[in-house]
């Protein structure tokens, strides 16, 4: 046999400890999506050209399109503020997530000796394993989003975040009774408890957005990665020709799915219950209006 199926741990490999600090490889890949997202930027925006062409082309497409699509959900003023949160978030995942795909992914790494001795076997006396030493490998290369302490940390950016702008936005008093209703505690009757236990629930749902961000984000990368790991031993080539651009596929969703839901989060965070209302009324009024036109 050529070589056998890797191991997946979940927790991250530590490949190098200068200075005593630990440097796990989502750590190290980590860096390496910020210095390729800081190279796209920068080799995008140091010439401009009326007449964009080449890799400056493609930055003002994707980030026009992601601009467009903040501005077109909450608005021209709002997505001015929202949207370097948003599309920092967008562009960083999916550089994070892409990285799966990239040949030397999870393959390139130190062989990890006490393995190899615990299975009696000698020192690999080539850098090109073959058998039994390819499942003895710690990786210096592995996806940012595979790692849940990463994805965690996004998410804890994205809610507090969140919560920055609602303070900043309609003021600590309206945004704090949102959570904490005592004004209609004691003047909506039998209903004021109802709306001060609804105000704690919206509270812990606030809270359990991180851990939902975080396990949605590493879940399906780590899965991805999983899965073209055992293709890969399985059909080499079929892995090749689907698993790939499925898993593509997937870190574009990820990415989309995580920005788009900060997005919809700081919308109702900076919005006040009595304008919900409104927009609310007016929405219904509007498909009333179009109701009776069309009849």
């Amino acid at each position: 046999m050529f070589w056998k199926l890797q191991s997946f741990n979940i927790p991250p490999d530590v490949i190098f400890r200068p200075f005593g600090f630990p440097i796990t490889n989502t750590l190290f890949c980590t860096w390496i999506t910020i210095v390729i997202v800081i190279i796209m930027v920068y080799f995008g925006t140091r010439k401009r050209e009326l007449i964009p062409a080449g890799i400056q082309n493609f930055v003002e497409w994707a980030v026009e399109g992601i601009q467009n699509l903040v501005v077109g959900a909450v608005g021209k003023e709002k997505g001015a503020k929202f949207f370097p949160l948003v599309g920092t978030f967008f562009f960083f995942a999916l550089f994070a997530n892409i990285l799966d795909v990239f040949p030397g992914i999870d393959t390139i790494g130190w062989v990890n000796l006490s393995q190899v001795q615990a299975a009696h076997l000698s020192p690999p006396s080539s850098f090109l394993l073959f058998g039994n030493y390819t499942s003895m490998i710690v990786p210096w290369f592995r996806p940012p989003t595979s790692d849940l302490n990463v994805t965690f940390s996004m998410a804890l950016i994205s809610v507090i975040v969140t919560q920055i702008f609602g303070f900043v936005t309609l003021g600590a008093g309206v945004h704090i009774s949102k959570y904490f209703k005592f004004k209609d505690l004691f003047t909506h009757g039998f209903q004021g408890p109802i709306e001060f236990f609804v105000g704690l629930v919206e509270l812990v749902t606030e809270v359990s957005r991180i851990l939902s961000f975080a396990f949605r984000l590493f879940g399906n990368i780590f899965a991805g990665s999983a899965v073209l790991a055992v293709f890969a031993f399985l059909v080499p080539a079929l892995a090749d020709v689907i698993f790939i651009p499925f898993e593509i596929f997937v870190a574009l969703v990820q990415a989309l799915v995580f920005a788009l839901l900060t997005l919809v989060f700081l919308q109702m965070a900076t919005t006040s219950e009595h304008e919900a209302e409104a927009e609310v009324e007016h929405n219904i009024e509007a498909e009333r209006e179009q109701a009776v036109a069309s009849h």
